[in-house]
């Protein structure tokens, strides 16, 4: 079996640890077999070794993003509907989109009728590429006008007995972790993100459903009671956490028990900055009105300890699948490190998907799923986000999307819109 080496690049291995400037990432069917210093790499005498010179390049883990939407199509009023072959179609091409972009892992917190599961079971068949999906279903929610605006998203469910039923369906479905509404949303009609829906005993029937077969639960949570009744509840991950600092003491809870906070600051910023026609008021305003808290929240937690993982919330308004990394840069804006947004999109990420014992970090023995970018991001989170910086995505030892530019490769102009692998 032939071994493969990225040689001479820099390498950031998603741990929080310094670059190591001249690395050897080696790579044996789909896991890796050594990651780090070029002089302590000694190969396998007796295996076959293809070596590719990275000179000048950064290696660093695939980014993994906790929140995202993959049947959403970024539309300025938020809305989903459509013929269900549409988004099916839709679907695909959002998570080719994200994989080219880097992002080698998703999690997604409302689908839409199911069709994900669906699109993931094509994926393992080998039909097409994409991200490794963590599939939560349909998003419960308590009686709302959600349910009317997002079609397909959301189960309903009010009080125990039915959380109980819904969560059940769900995990039948296939899902890997369970998301609940703790609070209203900034993007459906008629709610306000700050009021608790949820009690507390209706998200703690989720969770203990969830917990009988080895999943969590993930509560998007805006408003501080929302965030409580989603703490006590046992939830391990808090999706956007707008308010979150207005309560020390949950802060501290957090931070100590490991429940991640998922900030989302990239579905504020795309609605709010640029020319955005089409965004109904009542999107803008509540946009406006949460964004500051989100970035005080964000900040203070951090300076709290609370673990930060990755998400953006694609595809809100104007929130497109494959801009993913531009989530890192706005967290940088928040107060934290640029080191740190990495390891939120690298080790963190997989911590709060529970599948760091193989994804998140570039050691010996977990998946090669990796990039190869042109530019240091240490010295611009913003590059992960440009295309044209991400020369190689690997997913399990088989690059899976590349840049062909001039005078190596394929001039772009004779690439279909559509191509985005090499390998089939």
């Amino acid at each position: 079996m032939t071994i493969h080496v990225l040689k001479n690049a820099r390498l950031i291995d998603g741990t929080g640890a310094k670059p190591i400037e001249r690395a050897v990432v080696a790579i044996e069917n789909e896991t890796i077999l050594y990651a780090g210093n070029a002089e302590d790499w000694v190969p396998p005498e007796v295996k076959t070794i293809h070596e590719l010179d990275l000179t000048g390049r950064t290696i660093m883990p695939g980014l993994i993003d906790c929140h995202v939407h993959i049947a959403a199509e970024s539309l300025p009023d938020s809305t989903m509907a459509g013929p269900w072959g549409w988004s099916t179609l839709i679907m695909l091409k959002h998570a080719q989109n994200t994989l080219s972009a880097g992002v080698t892992t998703i999690r997604d917190v409302g689908g839409r009728h199911h069709l994900e599961f669906s699109l993931r079971k094509a994926v393992e068949a080998g039909m097409f590429v994409a991200p490794r999906m963590s599939l939560a279903g349909k998003l419960l929610s308590i009686t709302t006008t959600g349910t009317e605006w997002y079609d397909g998203m959301y189960r309903e469910a009010d009080g125990v007995d039915e959380v109980r039923k819904a969560t059940r369906e769900q995990l039948k479905a296939g899902a890997d972790l369970i998301k609940v509404l703790a609070t209203g949303a900034v993007l459906s009609p008629g709610e306000k993100p700050g009021a608790a829906t949820f009690e507390m005993e209706e998200i703690r029937a989720a969770v203990v459903e969830a917990a009988k077969v080895g999943k969590i639960v993930a509560a998007h949570a805006h408003g501080i009671e929302g965030i409580r009744n989603a703490v006590e509840a046992g939830a391990k991950t808090i999706e956007h956490g707008t308010y979150l600092r207005e309560d020390v003491r949950v802060m501290e809870r957090m931070a100590k028990e490991e429940i991640f906070l998922v900030p989302t600051l990239k579905a504020g910023y795309d609605v709010i900055y640029g020319d955005r026609p089409g965004i109904p008021d009542w999107i803008m305003e509540k946009s406006k009105e949460t964004q500051e808290h989100a970035m005080a929240s964000i900040r203070k937690a951090y300076q709290m300890g609370v673990p930060i993982a990755m998400g953006t919330d694609a595809a809100t308004p104007y929130n497109f699948h494959g801009e993913n990394a531009m989530e890192l840069y706005y967290m940088s804006e928040a107060g934290i490190s640029t080191m740190d947004c990495i390891v939120a999109s690298t080790k963190n990420a997989a911590r709060a998907l529970g599948w760091d014992s193989k994804l998140g970090t570039l050691t010996a023995g977990k998946l090669a799923d990796l990039i190869v970018v042109a530019k240091n991001p240490l010295d611009d989170l913003r590059s992960l986000a440009d295309r044209k910086n991400i020369e190689y995505v690997m997913q399990g030892g088989k690059f899976v999307a590349r840049q062909f530019n001039e005078p190596n490769g394929i001039p772009e102009e004779l690439l279909a819109g559509a191509w985005i692998c090499c390998g089939f």
